[in-house]
């Protein structure tokens, strides 16, 4: 009989003097690493939904947070100690492959440092790439820099990004470097639970400019006038919400906008049920969570026109999409979905039918087990 050991090494038994020829395939050791859970944002979101799905078959994950929130002080220990970790567990084979969680700057040295040892240590790896303002981060790098983004890139066993747009975004850099496309995925109810009645319109995500923030301001600012007396926007994230606030108090608009804070666990499932619209109008992203999560929920969404976003949403069909920073486009996609309840219902229904279809965490896993098999065997 032959054995997995975790380690790739094989052991063989007589058995009644006859050499057998059973295989059993042990647990593959899998190391996940990206920013303490607590942290808020897209990438840990996609980590939790990979540590929660519960059907990961032969694939047993590890997770070690290399990064945390705090001073310059706080961060250099977190990775000192998730580094000498890693190494342990390296040195006693129990790391078969290394999936790494990346985005740009403090991020990409972090994981680069230590994919480098990995590597010498003969540990497969795998960057798995977030970030949506890698190119602003490549683009700005020194040319010592760009050799060490490069060299990291090509070094991976394997690059991950978020959709078919991005393979670009690394091949077009280190055209040695070996990509696959992974979407970004979420779990799907049993039946569309969007509510017509809903009244609130939200934005989840850090408030700034970069998702598009102060743009969703001034297009309220337009709309007040006109819109249904119940219809609120709501403000759900962490940032800048001083910047909001202050809009908010200039135009007079208590009555019709809201800063929650950072919503999550049941508070989150509480106000995605009364969400009407999903309005995310950002610059720069990858392939954002707070999209598919709400249309796997059946909640329309507006969005703009930028990187992973068309792959997800096409316009007119499964929502609707703007061009960056076009505040009067804006203002009339929240009109007319507003004012037109046969129109949500039909975006409702594609946008739900989608997701189940594509971006279940259940393919995703299924996609990522079997790149995690295709390096170690």
């Amino acid at each position: 009989m032959m054995i997995y050991d975790g380690q790739r090494r094989f052991f063989s038994f007589p058995y009644f003097g006859i050499q057998a020829k059973i295989s059993t395939f042990a647990f593959m050791n899998i190391l996940m690493c990206c920013s303490d859970l607590s942290y808020k944002g897209g990438m840990v979101s996609v980590v939790k939904g990979y540590l929660d799905y519960p059907d990961k078959g032969d694939v047993e994950i590890t997770f070690v947070p290399t990064h945390r929130q705090g001073g310059k002080a706080a961060m250099a220990l977190c990775f000192a100690k998730a580094y000498a970790r890693i190494v342990r567990m390296a040195m006693t084979g129990k790391i078969d492959v290394a999936h790494l969680h990346v985005s740009e700057r403090g991020s990409f040295v972090r994981k680069g440092l230590l994919l480098r040892t990995l590597r010498k240590m003969g540990v497969r790896t795998v960057l798995h790439h977030h970030g949506a303002e890698f190119e602003q981060y490549y683009a700005s790098a020194s040319g010592r820099h760009k050799r060490f983004i490069r060299r990291t890139l090509e070094m991976a066993d394997v690059n991950i990004v978020l959709s078919n747009r991005l393979v670009e975004m690394i091949s077009g850099k280190a055209p040695a470097a070996k990509v696959e496309v992974l979407y970004n995925a979420v779990e799907v109810p049993a039946a569309n639970p969007y509510s017509l009645t809903a009244s609130n319109i939200l934005f989840l995500g850090r408030i700034g400019r970069r998702k598009g923030a102060y743009d969703l301001i001034e297009a309220v600012r337009r709309l007040d006038p006109v819109l249904p007396a119940d219809v609120k926007f709501l403000f759900c994230g962490d940032g800048e919400p001083e910047g909001i606030e202050t809009l908010v108090e200039k135009h007079g608009l208590e009555h019709r906008v809201a800063h929650i804070g950072w919503i999550e666990g049941e508070k989150k499932k509480q106000f995605l049920h009364d969400t009407m619209i999903n309005v995310l109008p950002s610059y720069h992203e990858g392939l954002p969570m707070t999209i598919l999560e709400t249309m796997a929920l059946g909640i329309p969404n507006i969005s703009t026109h930028i990187a992973s976003i068309p792959e997800v949403i096409t316009d007119g069909e499964t929502g609707l999409l703007i061009e960056p920073g076009d505040i009067d486009a804006l203002a009339a996609a929240i009109s007319r979905l507003v004012n037109d309840d046969d129109e949500r219902r039909r975006i409702s229904e594609a946008s739900c039918s989608l997701i189940s279809q594509k971006f279940s965490i259940s393919s995703a896993f299924s996609k990522l087990t079997h790149i995690y098999k295709s390096l170690i065997t």
